[in-house]
């Protein structure tokens, strides 16, 4: 039996790996500095509650009490909001001497990811554990939150997903998302090429 549910802060899993794993190359193109990992900066926000990876934003699957999948799920009311969470986050982990390299990468953050309108449910830091890939848990967590975005009024839910990860577009595609823009992704940084993504909308309602 897998429940998918609002996570908790002493869930139990390795919930920070699983965010990571959406996106390994931002991560570290971002939050890697020498002292420190984007593992550890995820699960300090993770624990803090506040902000994009914070455990008030993310969406679990549980199985056998252990998260085996998380989703990041949030609209263009909450944005700015989950923005300053994680800022603040940011300062307080790394500091103030290591903060603005780490702040400057993030500046490039949105030429693969983009805020979302209002009325636009969007997906981040969605993972499997894998061991449990292609048993149905992402399907699971997709059903159930398209479903919620439709109950909730939502014109569009949506997604960014790397040109190197077909699998999970196809995934995507069987829920009836389809690629609406192509983004190319800047940033340089030595040892560390991210891949550029697609954007990919599932329209739900007329779009005002």
């Amino acid at each position: 039996m897998i429940e998918v549910r609002a996570a908790r802060k002493n869930d139990v899993g390795n919930i920070a790996s699983l965010m990571y794993s959406a996106g390994p190359e931002i991560y570290d193109f971002i939050y890697k500095t020498e002292n420190k990992t984007p593992l550890e900066f995820i699960q300090y926000e993770f624990d803090s509650g506040k902000g994009f990876c914070g455990y008030s934003n993310v969406t679990v699957a549980i199985k056998d009490g252990s998260v085996i999948g998380t989703g990041c799920f949030y609209d263009g009311t909450e944005y700015k909001k989950l923005l300053l969470g994680t800022l603040f986050n940011m300062f307080k982990f790394y500091g103030f001497f290591e903060i603005w390299k780490v702040l400057k990468r993030l500046g490039h953050a949105g030429e693969v990811m983009e805020e979302p309108k209002k009325d636009e449910l969007y997906l981040s830091n969605f993972g499997v554990s894998p061991d449990m890939r292609g048993s149905g848990v992402g399907s699971l967590m997709l059903e159930n939150k398209i479903e919620f975005a439709r109950t909730s009024s939502y014109a569009v839910f949506s997604l960014d997903v790397a040109e190197t990860n077909p699998r999970a577009e196809d995934l995507y595609i069987r829920h009836g998302l389809s690629v609406v823009k192509h983004k190319t992704f800047k940033g340089k940084r030595a040892g560390i090429t991210v891949p550029s993504s697609r954007k990919m909308e599932l329209v739900l309602a007329p779009i005002k």
